[in-house]
């Protein structure tokens, strides 16, 4: 009996082996022709006689490939995006962490044509997770519970590839996908740089603002919420943790004072966290911008690229956080 017992847990512990060791295996990879999608032509281009011309600001489309991708994560067949330069080379390196839950805030064809391949156009191998569930994806999101492993994940993904340079890694998430950011930062010393736009950082003061996030999200994706409130909301608010949240990861935290999906009191508290813990951060708060920083994206795409290139493609030297100067 002893012995079964045993032959029946080393064969437990083999699978989890085994399955740790795809985490980030890509079992499928397809070109994803951005052009053939009419809500994307119409904003990025005009045509001359006959021909698409792409109007000079989206011009970077021509230089970037981009593919959607199939990939493990805890066993599971996870769905995500992969762009990069199409030049030869080793590339630096950045994780794109979508926001809203399910199929809201899906990464779409707009999202790939004016995120994940303008941040490819500056340099970079961008990789992004649909997270578990969603978009054809097996399993079912946990709204930063087990699917920050779905972020993770794409770390050993990315060491797979052939065009990248993965000692440098950066993390770049908006709304949710801020969440899912500092979440991963506290698990992984692995990201030089973080970017977080409208991030959720505080999931009680979400429920407060927001009640019907309680009944449509948290509810409905975290495992057993009304037995164990508390202790899910605290595990996913970075707030609480920030003593966790790695100090040589640098980050630069976006919002907009008129944001009504998540409130910029926000970011101030976890700000206020973040220097109490001397980690390195940058706070922007944008006059009048809403959740999606919309009035503000040129200043904002400057912002992004930026704070990337000096930390993660130049590996920039982490600020003096000393009291220190005349």
């Amino acid at each position: 009996m002893k012995r079964t017992l045993l032959n029946i847990t080393l064969m437990v512990l083999l699978c989890q082996g085994i399955l740790f060791l795809q985490n980030g295996k890509i079992v499928k990879r397809k070109s994803y022709d951005i052009f053939k999608f009419p809500e994307v032509v119409k904003k990025i281009a005009k045509k001359e006689d006959g021909k698409l011309i792409l109007f000079p600001e989206f011009e970077y489309l021509n230089h970037v490939a981009i593919e959607k991708i199939s990939y493990l994560s805890d066993g599971l067949k996870v769905t995500g995006f992969l762009a990069y330069p199409k030049g030869a080379g080793k590339y630096p390196c950045v994780i794109y962490n979508r926001g809203g839950n399910r199929e809201f805030g899906a990464i779409n064809p707009l999202k790939v044509a004016f995120v994940l391949a303008r941040v490819a156009a500056w340099g970079y191998v961008v990789v992004s997770s649909q997270y578990r569930g969603n978009d054809g994806g097996e399993g079912k999101e946990a709204f930063g519970g087990k699917d920050v492993n779905d972020v993770l994940n794409l770390i050993p993904l990315l060491e797979n590839l052939s065009n990248t340079d993965t000692p440098r890694i950066g993390m770049y998430g908006w709304s949710r996908g801020g969440m899912m950011t500092y979440l991963s930062i506290i698990r992984t010393d692995r990201i030089k740089a973080a970017v977080v736009g409208g991030g959720v950082s505080d999931l009680f003061m979400m429920k407060d603002h927001r009640p019907e996030m309680e009944t449509y999200v948290y509810r409905e994706l975290m495992p057993d919420y009304d037995k164990n409130k508390k202790a899910l909301l605290d595990a996913r608010s970075a707030v609480k943790h920030a003593d966790k949240i790695c100090k040589t990861t640098p980050i630069l935290i976006m919002h907009g004072t008129a944001d009504w999906r998540v409130v910029p009191q926000q970011a101030i508290a976890l700000a206020s966290e973040l220097l109490k813990e001397k980690v390195p951060f940058r706070l922007v708060l944008f006059e009048g911008g809403d959740h999606g920083l919309s009035e503000h994206r040129v200043e904002v795409n400057e912002l992004i690229k930026m704070w990337l290139d000096r930390y993660v493609k130049n590996r920039g030297k982490l600020p003096d956080l000393t009291p220190h100067g005349k």
